[in-house]
């Protein structure tokens, strides 16, 4: 009995004991995670090992033709750890004299004698993490992996590969603001609005700490594997691209403007084809892409705005285009403030129809027949623009979109007697170029308003492309009838108006709208100070692509859309027209074809010389070894075709000789479909050629 109440008592003893270790053991768990904290943190800085996230390779952006536009440039730093386990000191002074020579052929910076002194002083000091070379290129380093010594692999030779991704734009500045930046401090473009996509999934990888607080990779393998980030391809075409920024950029020169922009895009779907944004450069002259004008830059636009003034009141029933509305000589007061047409010096323009004020651009006309249809009651105007959606921005995927600015209520803030007849005429309110062009091509659209898209598509490394859809944000602005008289009017324009000379021996027909706003600076609208615009959309049976074109302050005297804008938006369709087959039939049969024969893409060296035997004009703007080529009127336009480092290269257009050297220099087994010029390749362009075997491309 005793002895059961002894053992009873040393159980009761151990298993109070073991509550008190229990309970010191949890309230030490609880200390080391919330109490004391920052003394382990501390601790662990000192800690030798750590996982530490490695960047994937980000993802790179193509143009819609496949033209690389913004890629991943791997360079690679090398260091040595000299006090590496495995290096062998007798072999190490065995290779000495021979590393020396081939740093000193390969790199050439200094002297065998310097590089061996080099080396023997890193190594006798002792150096963990010693900066041999910074920023190879892979063929560089390629080289230098196969020098004497190093060779052994890493942990033989004790040389440790450091790689880093630099963006590089191989087109430079075409369409630059708009592919973006990819910065820690604020990323622009479509880097930024697609990010997530082209950053993919970091990996891990553990790394020691040597001497001097540097953490040094511990081996070559990772613990989780980086996941590339995801290719896009935006809408650009690389052709057209380059076409409407050498276009706007002589137009900027030739008229001495502060700014330009210009916009291309597909009626249907949205996609913008072309899109360049230039502003002078006073400290170094010229111009370059700063600012994306097409999309942040809110203005006044002046009478391009005509058009939706004149589709509200066509749309509410208080117009017709057979109305006539007198503008007298040119010149009308409204509340003692006179409004002038251009011509009012030469008498102006008498009695006119509606359809007739669109064509000639008149202020006085627009202004009095907005007045007489909503003058009673401002705000029926207001509230028709309002559900138009001209208030609503566009919600674009790139950042930086400004929100238009127009009233919302009549007598709301600066709101005056004049500010309906200013704003049927495009004032006191805002607009970007890419807003008003939205307008513009809803109407070609037959009244279907769709969102600017900047991007087609996107993919993983040699996976399937998933499609960005066009986007509908209206059904329709206005009805079918009033669409289709808002057509006749902007046609009318090119044919009788203001552009009437603007488009001259087209093979073509084209409807838009001139543009010429003053600017307001601290309150005033000076008449030294315009912007020229012309917007429309083409062909006007069948419309395929519409486009603005934008001209800040132009400085030499000339300051109208139909003299400085439209030749930019000319130029970009006729370089449509020379290279799209399946507008060119729609060509009257009295165009006179051009005599330059279309010509392969391929290597510069040999078309040079092929043109140079026939005689045939060319216009060389390319620097590389490759090229394509666009056929005009009277010659062959030659610009560089990007063939990068061990990607797929884009052989589209080239003749089956030269896309065999190109894809199996790749490392490829070329099948061929067909005979001719390549028309299609089963591998994007751009894809990891190390990813595929074969390829098969057709030819037609």
């Amino acid at each position: 009995m005793k002895n059961e109440k002894d053992i009873a008592t040393r159980s009761w003893i151990i298993y109070s004991l073991l509550c008190v270790l229990g309970l010191a053991i949890m309230g030490k768990i609880f200390s080391i995670q919330f109490i004391k904290d920052e003394k382990w943190a501390r601790k662990a800085k000192n800690f030798t090992y750590v996982v530490k996230d490695i960047n994937p390779t980000r993802g790179q952006i193509f143009s819609a033709d496949g033209s690389l536009l913004a890629t991943s440039v791997p360079e690679y730093d090398v260091y040595w750890d000299t006090r590496s386990e495995a290096i062998d000191e007798d072999f190490f002074r065995e290779k000495l004299d021979s590393m020396a020579l081939r740093f000193t052929q390969v790199f050439g910076d200094k002297s065998k004698r310097e590089y061996k002194r080099f080396l023997e002083q890193a190594y006798t000091e002792g150096h963990r993490y010693k900066l041999i070379k910074r920023n190879l290129d892979y063929h560089k380093l390629d080289e230098l992996r196969n020098f004497p010594f190093i060779r052994n692999g890493r942990f033989e030779s004790g040389f440790i590969i450091e790689k880093e991704e630099v963006r590089t734009k191989p087109f430079g500045k075409l369409a630059s603001r708009t592919i973006g930046i990819n910065r820690d401090a604020g990323s622009v473009g479509i880097e930024l609005a697609y990010d997530r996509e082209l950053s993919g999934v970091k990996g891990q990888r553990l790394e020691e700490k040597i001497a001097g607080g540097i953490w040094r990779p511990m081996s070559d393998d990772y613990i989780v594997e980086p996941k590339e980030g995801m290719d896009i391809i935006s809408s650009i075409d690389v052709h057209l691209q380059d076409v409407a920024t050498h276009a706007l950029e002589r137009q900027l020169t030739k008229h001495d403007a502060e700014w330009g922009t210009v916009v291309l895009m597909e009626v249907e779907t949205g996609y913008i084809k072309a899109i360049s944004n230039l502003t002078k450069d006073d400290e170094y002259g010229g111009y370059n892409e700063v600012f994306n004008l097409a999309i942040a830059q809110s203005n006044e636009p002046g009478s391009t705005f005509k058009l939706i003034s004149l589709m509200a009141a066509l749309d509410d029933g208080h117009i017709e285009l057979t109305d006539s509305v007198e503008t007298g000589k040119g010149l009308v007061y409204f509340h003692g403030i006179p409004m002038k047409d251009s011509n009012y010096d030469k008498g102006g323009n008498g009695k006119i129809t509606v359809e007739e004020v669109f064509e000639l651009s008149s202020n006085v006309g627009t202004a009095k027949l907005i007045s007489k249809a909503y003058g009673a009651n401002p705000q029926k105007f207001l509230d028709k623009l309002f559900r138009m959606g001209v208030h609503n921005p566009l919600g674009i995927s790139i950042k930086g979109e400004t929100t238009p600015k127009i009233y919302s209520k009549a007598g709301d803030g600066n709101w005056s007697g004049i500010s309906l007849t200013q704003m049927s005429i495009g004032y006191e309110l805002q607009q970007t170029p890419l807003q008003t062009l939205a307008y513009y091509n809803a109407i070609a659209n037959n009244g279907k308003l769709v969102k600017p898209l900047f991007v087609q598509g996107m993919r993983e490394s040699g996976g399937r492309m998933k499609e960005v859809k066009p986007v509908v944000l209206r059904e329709s602005i206005c009805s079918e009838e009033t669409a289709e008289q808002c057509k006749k009017m902007l046609e009318g324009v090119v044919e009788n108006g203001t552009a009437e000379n603007a488009f001259n021996n087209n093979r073509y027909t084209v409807a838009g709208k001139t543009g010429t706003a003053k600017i307001n600076a601290g309150g005033q609208y000076l008449d030294t100070r315009y912007r020229a615009s012309f917007v429309g959309y083409f062909p006007t049976d069948n419309p395929r692509y519409s486009c603005i074109v934008m001209v800040s302050e132009p400085n030499l005297g000339i300051y109208y859309g139909s003299s400085i804008s439209a030749p930019v938006f000319k130029e970009l369709a006729d370089k449509i027209y020379a290279t799209r087959f399946d507008l060119a039939e729609e060509m009257p049969d009295s165009t006179d074809y051009s005599r330059i024969p279309v010509s392969k893409s391929g290597s510069q060296k040999e078309l040079s010389s092929v043109f140079a035997a026939l005689e045939i004009p060319t216009d060389m703007k390319a620097k590389s070894d490759w090229v394509t080529t666009s056929t005009k009127e009277d010659k062959v336009e030659l610009t560089d075709r990007s063939i990068p480092q061990n990607l797929v290269p884009n052989v589209k257009g080239m003749g089956l000789q030269d896309a065999l050297f190109l894809l199996e220099s790749k490392g490829l087994e070329v099948k061929v479909v067909g005979s001719g010029t390549v028309k299609k390749q089963s591998i994007v362009p751009g894809a990891r050629a190390s990813n595929f075997k074969t390829i098969i491309i057709e030819l037609s």
